[in-house]
C-alpha cells in the first residue's frame, strides 16, 4: 500500500529542500559535452543525495544504514569512472600517456625457415629445451583488459587530478582514494555484523563524498588549461 500524498509531499519537500537545484548539477559538468552522459551522470548524483537525506531523515539504523553507505560508494564510484573514462577518451587520446595505457607489451613468435631453425637449435642448446625465436612486440589492449586503477594513474600522469589537502590538513593522493573507492565497489562483502568493516564503509562512503567535488574542481582547471572541449 503506497503512502499517503501527504506523507510523500513532506518526504520530498525534506529531502529537496537540503539539495542543490537543478541548474547547479548543469554547472558543476558543464565539461561533459556527451549530452546523454551528463544527462545519466546528473541522474545518478540526484539519485544519491536524495537518497542519503532520506535515510538521515529516517535516522536509518543497523541493515539500513548498511543498505545506504554502499549503495553510495556503488553510485559515485560509477561517477568516477565515468568522467575519467570519457575525459581520457575524448580529450587526451592523442597524448603518450593515453597510447601506453592502450597497449602493453608482449613476446611474439619469429616464423623461421626450418633449416635455420635446426642450426639455431645447435648453437643455442639450453638444457635440452626447444629454443622458441621471438621479439617484443606492441599491441593494443582489450577495453576490458583497460584497468580502473590504470586509468586513473594516467589521468594523474596527465596532470587532471593530483594530491590535494584535506580539511585536517592532511595531504592525500587523489587518485589513490578514487582507486581505493572504485574497488571496494568490486568487493561489497557481506560480513555486516563485523563493526570494523561497517566503520570503514562509513569512512569509506563519506570519503566518496568528500572527493567528489575536488575532482571535479581539478579536471575543469586542466581542461581549461589545455583548452579542451568547452574551454577552447
Amino acid at each position: 500500500m503506497p503512502l499517503t500524498n501527504n506523507i510523500k509531499l513532506e518526504i520530498y519537500k525534506y529531502c529537496n529542500n537540503y539539495l542543490p537545484d537543478a541548474q547547479w548539477y548543469e554547472n558543476e559538468i558543464d565539461f561533459i559535452e556527451d549530452i546523454n552522459l551528463k544527462k545519466r551522470i546528473i541522474e545518478e548524483f540526484k539519485g544519491i543525495r536524495f537518497a542519503y537525506k532520506l535515510y538521515e531523515g529516517l535516522e536509518a539504523k543497523d541493515e539500513n544504514l548498511i543498505f545506504q553507505i554502499r549503495h553510495q560508494i556503488f553510485a559515485y564510484a560509477t561517477i568516477y569512472e565515468a568522467i575519467i573514462h570519457y575525459i581520457l577518451y575524448t580529450y587526451y587520446s592523442d597524448t603518450k600517456e593515453f597510447h601506453d595505457l592502450q597497449y602493453h607489451e608482449c613476446p611474439a613468435k619469429i616464423s623461421i625457415p626450418a633449416d635455420k631453425l635446426n642450426k639455431l637449435n645447435k648453437e643455442l642448446i639450453h638444457n635440452g629445451d626447444t629454443i622458441i625465436p621471438y621479439h617484443i612486440q606492441e599491441r593494443k589492449k582489450d577495453e576490458t583488459q583497460v584497468r580502473f586503477d590504470d586509468k586513473c594513474k594516467t589521468a594523474e600522469k596527465l596532470g587532471l587530478i593530483h594530491n590535494i589537502k584535506t580539511s585536517n590538513g592532511r595531504i592525500v593522493n587523489l587518485a589513490d582514494d578514487i582507486v581505493e573507492i572504485y574497488s571496494y565497489r568490486n568487493a561489497i562483502h557481506l560480513i555486516a555484523e563485523q563493526r570494523k568493516g561497517i566503520t570503514y564503509e562509513l569512512e569509506l562512503s563519506e570519503k566518496a563524498y568528500k572527493r567528489m567535488r575536488p575532482f571535479i574542481a581539478q579536471i575543469k582547471e586542466k581542461l581549461k588549461y589545455d583548452k579542451k572541449g568547452i574551454y577552447k
